[in-house]
């Protein structure tokens, strides 16, 4: 699913859920980075309504280290832009 895809067609209509590449937790910081980078500011710049989280559940070979990169990652996107 491409939340940036999906908002760019049906506009504010709709609130997204998910959208994050659960593979790209089995990957490394690097590509976990690029992922989150490219779907959560675009997403804010397209006006919200995006609750970012993996697609499905988290694999079990996800190292728990790269998770919490992960979740660090969109703290940072909530801690500056939080109301």
């Amino acid at each position: 699913m491409d939340p940036v895809k999906i908002r760019r067609e049906y506009g504010e209509e709709i609130a997204l859920y998910g959208g994050i590449d659960k593979r790209s937790l089995a990957a490394d910081k690097k590509y976990v980075r690029k992922e989150v980078y490219r779907k959560i500011p675009r997403m804010i710049e397209l006006g919200g309504g995006y609750v970012p989280t993996v697609d499905h559940t988290v694999p079990p070979d996800v190292p728990l280290e790269i998770f919490f990169y992960y979740i660090q990652l969109k703290r940072k996107f909530a801690e500056e832009f939080s109301l």
